[in-house]
């Protein structure tokens, strides 16, 4: 059944200059993982900001692009978007406002080989871990299956020539039995830390 092998769809280029949602995640590879039994942070010095990730996921890594942070769920998928019911993706990189790195992401999304239907519904400013950011809920179909995704940026230092230091988050659920409740979206973007600032 072609529906059950691709149950996440993925994210291809995003509008931050030098920060990549890869369209595969063919070489995608566990990160050795310590005890799920509680929250998790999705963080690394390449990232400027940190996420918590509810129990029942685990990190993977893209080798084609290791600066990507990604986790899936459930615990059981090891091939990355291919099986996972839920995904949640960071990078960071250079855009010229947190508005055009998140609207940018969605229409990525929106555009790529076997979406359809993407429609945003609801979209605007927020503060994130007390710096500006700007945030697009949407849903898409894929592989007869619906999508709530969100895609929030912040900007996470002062522009220079043009462009802002910025980070992206990524979050997708599918309404496939068993999967993460679209409401999980808020609830890692409503995380976020942003290096070295306490929470």
């Amino acid at each position: 059944m072609r529906h059950t092998h691709r149950r996440v769809t993925v994210i291809g280029g995003v509008a931050c200059s030098a920060m990549l949602f890869t369209g595969t995640a063919t070489g995608a590879q566990a990160a050795p993982s310590s005890s799920l039994a509680g929250e998790s942070q999705l963080s690394s010095s390449a990232v400027a900001i940190s996420v918590a990730i509810p129990a029942g996921w685990h990190q993977l890594t893209d080798q084609k692009h290791p600066e990507m942070l990604q986790m899936v769920y459930p615990e059981s998928c090891s091939q990355g978007p291919q099986c996972a019911t839920g995904i949640a993706r960071l990078a960071s990189g250079q855009a010229a406002s947190a508005h055009e790195a998140a609207s940018g992401a969605e229409q990525t999304v929106a555009t790529l080989p076997g979406v359809q239907g993407a429609s945003i519904t609801s979209e605007g400013p927020v503060q994130i871990a007390g710096h500006s950011g700007y945030q697009v809920h949407f849903t898409y179909t894929h592989a007869n299956m619906t999508f709530q995704a969100a895609t929030a940026a912040v900007e996470t230092g002062a522009a220079t020539a043009g462009t802002v230091p910025t980070s992206l988050i990524f979050v997708a659920v599918s309404n496939a039995a068993g999967a993460p409740p679209a409401s999980i979206a808020d609830q890692i973007i409503n995380s976020a830390q942003v290096a070295g600032q306490q929470k």
